[in-house]
């Protein structure tokens, strides 16, 4: 029988003993279950792992002694070398398994175990690379987005000792379409450029980030609590 069970117990034995047993129950059962009637409280997501590894290309920091996290030391965000439902493997320098596609409105709501999120458009631009723009690693992320790289370029368009296994495909951005109703916006890896006709109920990749700043309470794009989130 759990100690809360005996909350409003009627003693059948002595007023003396039943004050001595009830008390002790009130206290390491009453009151160690809360009192609670709103239901279990929301966790935060655990803090970023520490530095760990050379800086890759003069910018990257790997987190964690798998290195499946960068700190970007120039913007201060941190993200997933991986798309979401890939995993990384510190063996192979490499992603493993499928990566997920969702429509831009659960896309906009996701929130990982790690508290990580979808990035707006100003956050998924700094990471275009253009091999034939960016000579130095400072420049990453500085472009015309609506121009993208141009040609000759590699592809995908984003770094490849970082990040090895993009593929030259559209990505999610939080960022909603200032020119067609209904579209979100994405970038298009291929060649580093806008992507803006994109239906919210089509199905893209996405590269999942968090701001250090956000702490143990960052917020969807959508503006919702943190959640896990592994559908």
């Amino acid at each position: 029988m759990q100690a809360v069970r005996f909350c409003g117990f009627r003693p059948l034995i002595s007023p003396v003993l039943a004050v001595s047993l009830v008390s002790v129950t009130l206290l390491t059962g009453c009151l160690s279950s809360g009192g609670s009637s709103g239901g279990e409280e929301e966790e935060g997501v655990p803090p970023l792992p520490e530095a760990a590894g050379e800086v890759l290309r003069e910018r990257y920091q790997p987190l964690g002694e798998s290195a499946a996290i960068v700190l970007d030391t120039k913007t201060n965000l941190a993200w997933k070398r991986c798309y979401y439902g890939q995993t990384w493997s510190s063996e192979l320098s490499a992603c493993e398994g499928s990566a997920r596609t969702l429509t831009w409105t659960v896309a906009r709501s996701l929130i990982d175990a790690d508290g990580f999120r979808l990035p707006s458009l100003q956050e998924l631009q700094s990471l275009v690379y253009c091999n034939n723009l960016h000579a130095s690693p400072n420049e990453i992320g500085e472009l015309d987005i609506a121009e993208g790289c141009g040609s000759p370029t590699l592809s995908p368009t984003i770094e490849p000792t970082v990040f090895p296994d993009m593929r030259q495909l559209t990505a999610w951005t939080s960022s909603a379409s200032e020119n067609i109703e209904g579209a979100g916006l994405g970038i298009q890896f291929g060649s580093g450029v806008l992507s803006d006709f994109n239906s919210v109920e089509a199905d893209y990749r996405i590269i999942l980030v968090r701001n250090p700043e956000d702490g143990d309470d960052p917020r969807a794009a959508d503006g919702s609590r943190p959640r896990t989130n592994d559908q």
